[in-house]
This record gives structure tokens, C-alpha cells and sequence, in this order.
């Protein structure tokens, strides 16, 4: 597109189910694998559009169960008009990173942009050249060196795909507030189901989820969390 041309680097124009810029590398086997970062592009004013028109909320959770953990939401401040005032538009865009978990990005233009994924280009080839990968289905088994298949992500992005309970409870689960994506897919690996969960929250009440242990450092998803999780059960708000 404009303002990306061949100083930034080789790169596809391919479509994406979700998300704007990704990054892939080969398996041993060849196969084409998908690296942990995903980024999500807007325009001050494509951002305005998205929450009146109700895209906002759809496209972070598709972006959040995407299988990628590393979500980068790249905001471009310049913008001619805009459907919303700046304070709304900003406020969304902090809720974004505190409570949804992403990283934030702001640049000016489309030419900053490029700068700022040439640079992210530059560190993951330095981070990942040479290195023995793995390719994975499973976006719950996957680690630094075994990563998704370009095929699977396709597919487990697919807006209107039928979706198994175990994705259903964990699209549900990442709406919560303090529970992260690494913290409910830990969670959908000890509680495959609503009923199974809603047992748990009968049985252990605030502390149903506390000691569920999530992510590559183990650490306990704790009382905060579980806490959020069983007051929205309580109330009804999660069903």
C-alpha cells in the first residue's frame, strides 16, 4: 500500500481473518508458521466508526481468542474528522490496554506506521533466525519454538466458524474483567464447560479459579481474578 514500498522490507499482501500485520516463519518441515504478534491497525477516525458501528468489541474479542498472545493495537493520531470526541476515543483506547490486555502503539501517520513494523520486523527475524520451530494446531499447546500453523490460525480466526464449548467458554471468559487470555485458557484447560464451571463456583465460591496455575511462569491466577469471575456468576452477568 502507500507509504510502504521496498525501504521497509519485503512483505505479503495476503487476507487476513483477523488483525492488519502478522509475521511468519518456516518449520524444520517447511510448513508455514505464524509468529506471536499480532497488530491491529486504526485511524483515529476508523476507530470512531468502530465503536459506533459495534465492531469495536467484536474485533478485540476475535483478536483476543485469535490464538496469538502478543496483540498490538497501532493507533494513527492524525486523523481530518472524527465521529467521536478525542477524550471518548482516548478512554477506549486505555480501556484496550488495561483491561483487554493489549499493547498500545500510537504513530502519526502511515509513514511512521511502516518505521514502527520495520522495526518489530527487525527484531523478531533477530529473535527467531536460526532457530529449530514446531508447528502446532492447538493454540493452547503452543510455546516460543512451537508456534501455529499459518492453516490453523486461518481457520480458528474465521469470524462465523462453529465454535466447540470449550471456545465458547473461553470467549466468555476473556469478557471478564482481570482475567487474561493466558489466565482463561488455563482455565478452559481445568473447566472445559459453562456447567462444569458454574459446579466449581457452587462448590469453592470467590476462590473457584484462584489457585489455577497459568502461563510459562506458573504463577497462580489468584483471588483478584477469581473474584471478578465469581461475582459475574453470581449476578448472572455471565451465562
Amino acid at each position: 500500500s502507500s507509504g510502504i514500498n521496498a525501504e521497509y522490507g519485503r512483505y505479503d499482501v495476503r487476507k487476513l481473518q483477523v488483525g492488519d500485520f502478522l509475521w511468519t516463519a518456516q518449520a524444520d518441515d517447511g510448513t508455514e508458521l505464524v509468529l506471536d504478534y499480532v497488530v491491529e491497525r486504526k485511524r483515529m477516525d476508523d476507530l470512531a466508526q468502530s465503536i459506533t458501528g459495534g465492531r469495536f468489541i467484536e474485533q478485540k474479542m476475535r483478536l483476543k481468542t485469535c490464538g496469538l498472545s502478543r496483540r498490538i493495537y497501532l493507533v494513527e493520531t492524525k486523523a481530518s474528522y472524527m465521529s467521536l470526541p478525542e477524550a471518548s476515543l482516548n478512554q477506549a483506547i486505555v480501556n484496550t490496554q488495561v483491561c483487554d490486555g493489549f499493547t498500545i502503539k500510537r504513530t502519526a501517520d502511515l509513514r511512521e506506521t511502516a518505521a514502527y513494523l520495520t522495526l518489530l520486523t527487525r527484531m523478531l527475524t533477530n529473535r527467531f533466525s536460526g532457530r529449530s520451530l514446531e508447528g502446532v494446531d492447538n493454540p493452547l499447546v503452543t510455546t516460543e519454538t512451537r508456534l501455529l500453523t499459518f492453516g490453523s490460525f486461518s481457520t480458528n480466526s474465521v469470524k462465523n466458524r462453529v465454535l466447540c464449548t470449550r471456545e465458547v467458554l473461553l470467549k466468555q471468559l476473556v469478557r471478564v474483567p482481570k482475567i487474561s487470555q493466558d489466565k482463561a485458557e488455563a482455565i478452559v484447560q481445568e473447566i472445559p464447560t459453562f456447567s462444569v464451571l458454574l459446579k466449581c463456583h457452587e462448590t469453592k465460591g470467590e476462590d473457584m479459579v484462584s489457585g489455577i496455575k497459568f502461563g510459562l511462569s506458573q504463577r497462580k491466577i489468584g483471588i483478584a481474578a477469581s473474584r471478578s469471575l465469581a461475582g459475574l456468576l453470581g449476578n448472572g452477568a455471565l451465562k
